[in-house]
């Protein structure tokens, strides 16, 4: 038997993956109504073992225990009925079912022998409304953004009346208003007696959120203990095993250059989305150029139309003063563009291919000289390994094994082994642990000034704030206005981001 006091206990879990101890032996405790926060690196552990408590994946050694009771082997299924629930970080959603189908999948109120469609759809919205997320029950999935289906993942954990609901990265794709309900709905599960597992980077959210804090580095299980008893430089120290000094390396001498990249009136007619209108900014040689806004702003859609995935109506794109059209993502690549998508599984990554491959397959001008040269392949991935500390047994790992954080750096390091004078980064540190986010700011800034240009998107204002030499702010597919570094600041950027539509 286990100790009562906790509603899940997990003993010397042990899981093995070819090459890699994933778990080495680790413990966890989590009592009810309490909010439980899993810390550690990208390749840590953390999924891992949530995906073990969920029955995703089978340990090789050790016990779990729920309400006090030894659990076995166990399904997906065996837990949710249990009373545990799971937001994965990388969601699936069946894009062509409704918000209530994907609610209620697999477990759809019936009566008699056929599913009870009226009720499904009045207690999805009724979650909906209680939760207060404005879309309607019947609406598509893939009408919704990855926000969108992060909160129905979040109505569909909430609707199983669980006693633990494991949140792995839940807030990484939405913006502060989305992450206001989300918090506001686990402190009212907290004080229903709920006990919420939860996976965040974001230090912030650790220190509004968390009672207790489990620390885990290299699969190994290193403390655990009340929030009260840390502050972030402790957390982050006890994570990686290092003192990070410095997460925002911004190097304000890096030397701003010409202008290199340039568009103007760019519009997207209505026929085609309709999602932004006449946007107009410059970025210059060596800067870094952040884009702010909350979810749904346009900031993600402008750079798909600049980087050939969506259409554009009207509008002009210039590079170094040659205006350029890119019908397609080989034109923009050919121009020396480059993109890392904030859906990395979607847009990033060849999942079931190598990392090889993956860092090849856009590259592939550059190692084909008749014959496609894998030394230099090789020599590429193992360089981008050690830059941007890759956790991986060797190249030939399936991008679509690793943790996403080491995911991400794979998508970076395909860009960056090529030939780019503009890169677009859209969300590029979402999922990515505060060691990794300083090395990738450092890469960040180390291009900027061999003369790179960059545009960033990103969701955390810290992030805008730190690393931006200026700063365009967007509402409504309009650009509202652009702050230089000495006069951005959270409330300049907020007052823009909800300003209201200029007439």
């Amino acid at each position: 038997m286990s100790n009562t006091e906790f509603v899940l206990e997990m003993k010397n879990v042990v899981k093995m993956f070819p090459g890699v101890k994933a778990l080495d032996g680790v413990n966890l405790q989590v009592r009810p109504g309490k909010v439980h926060v899993i810390c550690g690196e990208n390749g840590a552990g953390k999924s891992t073992l949530m995906k073990v408590i969920n029955g995703t994946y089978v340990a090789d050694e050790g016990e779990m225990y729920y309400k006090g009771e030894k659990i076995g082997a166990h399904t997906v299924t065996d837990t949710l009925n249990m009373g545990i629930a799971m937001i994965y970080q990388e969601l699936n959603p069946v894009l062509e079912m409704t918000i209530a189908e994907n609610v209620w999948l697999g477990r759809e109120p019936r009566k008699g022998a056929f599913v009870d469609y009226a009720k499904m759809y009045k207690d999805t919205q009724d979650l909906l409304d209680r939760l207060e997320i404005p879309y309607n029950a019947h609406q598509k999935m893939y009408e919704l953004s990855i926000a969108g289906h992060q909160l129905v993942e979040i109505t569909k954990a909430i609707s199983c009346n669980a006693s633990v609901i494991i949140m792995d990265e839940p807030s990484s794709a939405i913006g502060d208003e989305e992450i206001a309900v989300l918090f506001k709905q686990i402190f009212s599960l907290r004080e229903q007696g709920v006990a919420i597992l939860y996976i965040t980077h974001k230090m912030d959210e650790i220190f509004k959120i968390a009672d207790e804090i489990t620390i885990i580095r290299d699969g190994q299980w290193i403390e655990t203990g009340p929030a009260s008893d840390y502050n972030p430089d402790k957390l982050v120290a006890r994570m990686v095993g290092r003192e990070i000094t410095n997460v925002f390396p911004k190097d304000t001498t890096v030397p701003i250059g010409d202008v290199i990249f340039e568009v103007k009136d760019l519009t997207q007619a209505k026929e085609d989305g309709g999602r932004f209108r006449n946007i107009s900014f410059q970025l210059r040689a060596g800067e870094i150029l952040g884009f702010a806004g909350l979810v749904g702003a346009g900031r993600s859609e402008v750079m798909r139309a600049i980087f050939g995935l969506d259409p554009i109506s009207s509008g002009s794109i210039y590079l170094n003063g040659k205006e350029i059209r890119n019908k397609n993502t080989r034109d923009a690549i050919n121009n020396g563009i480059a993109m890392v998508n904030e859906d990395r599984r979607q847009y990033g990554l060849v999942l079931g291919r190598s990392i090889h491959h993956n860092v090849s397959l856009v590259n592939l001008n550059k190692y084909t000289k008749g014959l496609i040269d894998d030394k230099a392949i090789t020599s590429d991935v193992e360089e981008m390994r050690k830059l941007l500390q890759i956790k991986i047994a060797n190249e030939d790992v399936e991008a679509g094994t690793l943790s996403g954080g080491n995911q991400q750096k794979v998508v970076l390091a395909k860009w960056l082994v090529g030939d780019v004078q503009v890169m677009i980064l859209d969300e590029p540190t979402r999922g990515i642990d505060v060691g990794a986010k300083s090395e990738i700011h450092k890469l960040m800034t180390k291009f900027a000034r061999q003369g790179m240009g960059i545009i960033m998107i990103s969701s955390e204002l810290p992030e805008v704030l730190g690393m931006s030499d200026r700063v365009v702010v967007m509402q409504e597919g309009i650009i509202q206005g652009v702050l230089d570094r000495s006069e951005a600041t959270q409330e300049s950027i907020m007052k823009l981001a909800t300003k209201g539509v200029a007439k």
